[in-house]
């Protein structure tokens, strides 16, 4: 057991108990806060939490004296300050759980036990190059390679910033990129419904019961994220302004749980205006929903109305819309998207409507124009047609002074 007691102006004295002592158990230590980090509280808290840290580490192990010495650090005992001071603090709980995985599954078993001090660039980038899939041994894709990169990064970033090593190893790591091949591939995949395709899907969508049909719908008109449109509640569509407000999604604590919480960016946050003859049938189904709460005798979203819920009221979990999807688009036979692709066939209706980017990206919400621009607007054969056409007037032979 360790704490942290307050002394005055930037100094703080870190106590832990020392198991091997039965009278005065308790060992202390003082500390200052470093002027450029005592600026920040939020800073404060993560140098104290490391500090502390290591102090209870000194005593347990019998050799404090007075000076904590980092360098005993594993880089597995290090982890669980970094998940206190940094995880908790800058990651939502989604993020932690998929982070966690990782840590456990790939960093613990490869770097658990060593000194976090002692760990090289070389050890990094060796390791990083032999990263195989553990199930089937074949090599693996970049988005996973990355996700990984990212949780190295993370954690050896907070070391280096609270002073546990003297020099980042993973700045000699080079940050994970497609191969020619995986981008040929990847382009090669369907991302989006053309106009077309949007037609006979808002029509196969009637073979799905209401609540479903409305949400695909609504994914395809709206562009909102999977987890968004779970967590609108009746109180948050507003008729007369034709939109939907959006302002919490449905995702993940770090223990696999689903919750209620933010939305991605502030951005994120805000009114998506709708077609009206959505708006009219979202009306005609509140009245269907609300006959169904009244004659339910056992009710378990207490005050909550999520449009969109499993039954007597209780949210969906994030994937259950993914596996209802895919599951539809088999039975129908139609052309395999992923359920986020509904988000990037927003962006292509709107700009093969001659929607302007800035118009787009305040639409899907997103913090910036890049965004807009790299990925929700795809190579677009329409556009692509039409941008072509442009061009038949160059026709020689529609030249009056052409030979």
């Amino acid at each position: 057991m360790a704490w942290i007691e307050y002394i005055g102006g930037n100094k703080y004295k870190l106590v832990a108990r020392d198991p091997s002592k039965v009278s005065k158990p308790k060992k202390s230590t003082r500390v200052e806060v470093p002027a450029d980090v005592a600026k920040s509280a939020r800073k404060t808290e993560q140098w104290l939490t490391l500090e502390l840290a290591k102090w209870a580490e000194a005593v347990e192990s019998g050799e404090a004296s007075g000076k904590v010495k980092s360098e005993k650090i594993s880089f597995k005992d290090f982890i669980e300050t970094w998940k206190k001071g940094y995880a908790k603090e800058n990651m939502g709980g989604k993020t932690i759980l998929n982070t966690m995985a990782i840590i456990e599954s790939r960093l613990i078993p490869e770097f658990g036990d060593t000194r976090i001090d002692q760990i090289t660039t070389l050890q990094l980038v060796t390791w990083f190059a032999s990263l195989v899939n553990l199930k089937n041994k074949k090599p693996l894709a970049t988005n996973t390679k990355l996700n990984i990169y990212k949780a190295t990064k993370s954690i050896f970033d907070a070391a280096a910033e609270w002073g546990v090593i003297k020099s980042n190893p993973m700045d000699g790591v080079k940050r994970p990129s497609q191969s020619k091949k995986e981008k040929k591939e990847i382009r090669s995949k369907k991302q989006a419904y053309t106009r077309q395709e949007v037609e006979k899907l808002l029509t196969a969508l009637y073979a799905l019961p209401a609540r479903w049909r409305l949400y695909f719908t609504g994914a395809i008109l709206g562009g909102f994220r999977r987890g968004e449109l779970l967590a609108v509640e009746w109180p948050d569509v507003d008729h007369d302004r034709c939109a939907i407000w959006i302002e919490k999604q449905i995702t993940l604590d770090e223990e696999g749980n689903k919750i209620e919480g933010e939305v991605k960016t502030e951005e994120s946050e805000g009114w998506v205006a709708m077609p009206k003859w959505y708006m009219d049938e979202l009306k005609r189904y509140e009245r269907e929903w609300r006959k169904e709460r009244m004659s339910c005798k056992n009710w378990l979203g207490e005050d909550k109305q999520y449009i969109f819920h499993g039954g007597r009221g209780i949210m969906y979990y994030p994937s259950t819309p993914t596996g209802t999807w895919s599951k539809f688009l088999e039975k129908n036979g139609l052309p395999h998207v992923k359920l986020h692709g509904l988000r990037h066939t927003a962006g292509m209706l709107l700009r093969e409507s001659g929607a302007d980017l800035k118009t787009i990206q305040e639409r899907l919400r997103h913090t910036k124009l890049d965004t807009t621009a790299n990925i929700y607007t795809h190579k677009s054969e329409a556009i692509s047609r039409a941008a072509a056409d442009q061009l038949e007037e160059l026709n020689p032979k529609w030249i009056k002074f052409a030979p």
